[in-house]
């Protein structure tokens, strides 16, 4: 039963026919060429949603790309731990470059969220600068 949890963690415990829809290629075919599935799209967003947390709670945007690079890292080595990484479908046996795959689509995500998220800066009476968002 314990292993059924942590391994189910590998995908947020998704139920297993949410899990088959996002398998699904959208844009070409894993058995010919480069695809798309669900879960690119997944990464992406996921990456979006992260980059707009982490900058809208003010963390260290010099570290921005590094420090999400890293997290999303560890989700992927914790999901190759478990044994949840799934073999790239074009080569059917390296999870390797599923996980490139994944964390390149991540950070595409983050760059969007980076390239396009404002901080208006306003001016108190002592002339200091203050960071609203």
């Amino acid at each position: 039963m314990l292993h059924d949890i942590i391994y189910n963690s590998g995908d947020f415990f998704l139920p297993k026919k949410v899990k088959k829809i996002l398998d699904t290629d959208l844009i070409g075919t894993h058995k010919k060429t480069f695809y798309i599935s669900g879960w690119s799209i997944v990464h992406t967003v996921t990456g979006i949603i992260i980059g707009y947390m982490y900058l809208y709670l003010k963390f260290d945007r010099t570290s921005y790309f590094l420090n999400l690079f890293i997290i999303h890292t560890c989700w992927e080595f914790w999901q190759m731990i478990i044994g949840s990484s799934k073999p790239y479908k074009l080569t059917g046996k390296d999870n390797l470059i599923d996980t490139i795959m994944d964390t390149i689509l991540f950070m595409v995500g983050v760059y969007i969220v980076h390239k396009y998220y404002q901080v208006e800066y306003s001016k108190n009476d002592n002339n200091d600068l203050k960071i609203m968002s």
